[in-house]
């Protein structure tokens, strides 16, 4: 799930880069939907609507870069923190140890807790820098506060890109629906022309 999310994420990327180095082509307003929301709109001569998903497009991003950092820094805080008030390294270590160091102020502690439950097949091996030790409860709980956070983030900035599919798509159909109102309104003035010309040449013949 994680690698799909990245290549949705440079695919949108791509798309936008190539935004401006395409933007003379003869493209299809739904193509162009689908590369910049509110650009279909704007190539139909509809600013309103292209506006209002420029606007969302920018919100979204922002929303994006946003997270990422509140994620980036809490994540780079409590790896700090855990460093210098639990003596571990948490770079390259999973998840779930991170997860573990938060729950339990000792390794000894944590490996008493899976033998009592069963669960031996989960204790980190030892003398491989998995132990810690947490100078006080509370720098643990301080720390496993930040990764929360950190992981809270993480989270909804993938929903983030999540929305920005779901704008693009929104902006195609958008363009679907303009266009079908513009054929229709040509179709129906096409119509009202054929039938002033006939009664044009219906009245030319009565003279």
């Amino acid at each position: 799930m994680k690698n799909k999310f990245k290549i949705t994420f440079y695919i949108i990327i791509l798309s936008n880069i190539l935004f401006g180095q395409i933007y003379e082509r003869n493209l299809s307003p739904i193509y162009k939907s689908f590369i910049l929301p509110g650009w279909g709109e704007l190539d139909l001569k509809n600013e309103k609507r292209s506006k209002q998903f420029f606007i969302q497009e920018a919100s979204i991003w922002l929303s994006f870069f946003g997270l990422k950092y509140v994620s980036n820094t809490y994540e780079s805080s409590y790896k700090a923190f855990a460093a210098l008030h639990a003596s571990t390294d948490l770079e390259n270590k999973p998840f779930q140890y991170r997860v573990d160091i938060g729950d339990y102020n000792t390794y000894d502690e944590f490996i008493d807790s899976k033998r009592r439950n069963r669960q031996t097949d989960l204790i980190w091996p030892e003398n491989l820098g998995y132990e810690w030790q947490w100078d006080t409860e509370s720098n643990r709980k301080e720390y496993d506060d930040m990764r929360i956070i950190s992981g809270i983030a993480k989270k909804y900035s993938k929903f983030a890109i999540g929305a920005m599919i779901a704008n693009r798509i929104i902006s195609a159909i958008d363009v679907l629906y303009i266009q079908n109102v513009q054929n229709r309104a040509k179709l129906r003035s096409s119509i009202s022309n054929i039938n002033a010309s006939s009664i044009e040449y219906t009245v030319y013949l009565s003279f």
